[in-house]
């Protein structure tokens, strides 16, 4: 019933378990950032900083060529997998996880995440796992990934591969490259250790200070990502000298957190409760003043207009990128983010 293409000849049994709950990875990072800037954060989309050191920074506007320089007390290098380009000190070994987009059709309507073992390892697995806009994800690679570090890095056709061979054997009717509607991968910032594989390479965050001053936080994954900013601003606290009291993050909600019985309070459908929480009602405000805005994106997407445009005026949106891939995960599909281009358009004019 939860994953109803399993292949059924041979199953003894199964195991279902709770893991991590996240909707959508878009919103979590929207989420930090307007709720740092309700504690007082002043979040800079667009500029680039240059000649860091750490005592000052270079900073400069990308949309207008503006430059100015900060004198701050502490600066901390959290760029990812770029971090040691700015901090050429420390030795980054990237890995490349991609992932694959199906839609829910070719898992028959996937309720769960399907957990499947990688052949010949041990503790690694790929991943099926439903997600927003009827679609469903897999992966994950780990992948080797030197020289430049791309913008964008995109899968090869050997993780492509990978990932169909190591679903493929758990279901009743195999996917092939004609299944596959999207695909995106992502670059770990693993520490460089004497270690063949990046598999075996700690995932463990490191907060580590350069000689120029800066404090870098690497490594880690999504899920310890508030462990990794309270070591990162301890140790950010200590080198400028700054006043500050002890760490508030473990009892610190998200903008839009609710409970499950205040959820339930909620006026508005269940799929932008999800999505926005608490303030999922103030975005169905705008479709109820607005009608077009209660009109999907596109035709037969589950994005309305009203999250465009709550998207520009509540959450720093300024171009169609930021609608189509930062605010929703709509560009994941090019045929999808095609139809959906003109109401971003039509959101941010």
């Amino acid at each position: 019933r939860l994953a109803p293409t399993v292949r059924r000849a041979d199953l003894r049994g199964g195991l279902q378990a709770w893991d991590g709950q996240l909707v959508d990875d878009a919103r979590l990072v929207v989420a930090l950032a307007r709720t740092a800037a309700a504690h007082g954060a002043r979040v800079l989309t667009r500029v680039e900083a240059r000649e860091v050191t750490g005592q000052t920074a270079t900073l400069r506007d990308t949309r207008t060529g503006e430059t100015l320089t900060v004198r701050p007390r502490t600066v901390v290098n959290a760029t990812g997998v770029w971090a040691d380009q700015v901090d050429p000190s420390i030795r980054l070994r990237p890995s490349r996880g991609t992932h694959l987009v199906f839609s829910a059709e070719s898992f028959g309507g996937l309720t769960a995440a399907l957990t499947v073992p990688v052949p010949g390892s041990i503790g690694r697995f790929v991943f099926a796992f439903p997600a927003a806009h009827g679609r469903v994800y897999l992966g994950l690679t780990d992948e080797d990934a030197p020289g430049p570090v791309p913008d964008e890095p995109r899968p090869t056709a050997t993780e492509i591969d990978f990932l169909l061979d190591t679903i493929n054997p758990a279901l009743r009717e195999p996917l092939t490259r004609n299944d596959i509607r999207g695909s995106y991968a992502g670059l770990r910032p693993l520490l460089q250790t004497a270690d063949d594989s990046t598999a075996d390479i700690s995932r463990q965050h490191a907060v580590l200070r350069s000689p120029t001053g800066v404090v870098t936080v690497v490594g880690g994954k999504l899920t310890t990502y508030r462990k990794m900013a309270e070591d990162a601003i301890d140790a950010a606290v200590a080198h400028g000298g700054l006043a500050a009291g002890p760490s508030r993050t473990r009892r610190l909600p998200l903008v839009g957190a609710v409970s499950g019985a205040a959820r339930d309070r909620i006026d508005a459908p269940p799929v932008l409760i999800e999505r926005y929480g608490s303030e999922a009602a103030y975005v169905l405000a705008a479709a109820r003043r607005d009608p077009a805005l209660a009109e999907p994106v596109a035709p037969g997407m589950d994005v309305l207009g009203a999250e465009f445009a709550f998207a520009v005026s509540h959450e720093g949106a300024l171009e169609a990128g930021d609608l189509l891939d930062r605010r929703t995960r709509i560009g994941l599909v090019a045929e999808d983010r095609a139809a959906a281009a003109p109401a971003a358009a039509r959101a941010l004019a």
